[in-house]
């Protein structure tokens, strides 16, 4: 059995690497309402994988006390990321499988995150308009630009619902 690799900084609660270990980001790395707890998923050089499929530097992030109970020596969790309870709720199921390899993640909880997946579906866009523009109409290529600014839609209203409740 692989040994569990722990989020730097942090207390290692066991070494058994079935146990669920939470992280969030630290304090003070982004703004508060910014900040969930989530379940780890995997981990590799610099980063830290959630269930959400989000990635996070290593250096941002702590591990932190189940949701709904603390840990002595471990922060307390903000609130939870329910996408990461749904995801390994489903693990292991036909449920669960990976989303197509859109570059618009469907979860954008920091300012710096909403900033690049707007830069990212602006320079598609830029990119799309130059092929119409020589009458390159490909439908494939629309079909997943609609695709992926629909996600940034999603992802866009859910940003500010966040941004709201600060």
């Amino acid at each position: 059995m692989q040994q569990r690799r722990t989020v730097p900084g942090a207390l290692a609660t066991s070494g058994n690497s079935d146990q669920l270990q939470y992280f969030q980001y630290r304090r003070g790395a982004v703004p508060e309402w910014c900040r969930f707890s989530h379940m780890l998923r995997g981990t590799t050089d610099s980063l830290a994988i959630s269930w959400c499929r989000q990635r996070f530097r290593l250096d941002a992030v702590e591990e932190c006390a189940p949701p709904d109970g603390g840990t002595p020596g471990l922060p307390e969790a903000v609130q939870s990321c329910t996408d990461c309870m749904v995801s390994f709720a489903f693990r292991g199921s036909e449920r669960e499988v990976l989303p197509d390899a859109a570059e618009i993640p469907a979860r954008i909880d920091t300012p710096e995150q909403m900033v690049s997946a707007m830069r990212l579906l602006e320079h598609d866009l830029g990119c799309e308009a130059e092929q119409l523009s020589v009458d390159d109409v490909d439908t494939e290529r629309l079909g997943c630009l609609a695709a992926e600014t629909e996600q940034l839609a999603r992802a866009l209203r859910r940003f500010g619902w966040l941004a709201d409740r600060r």
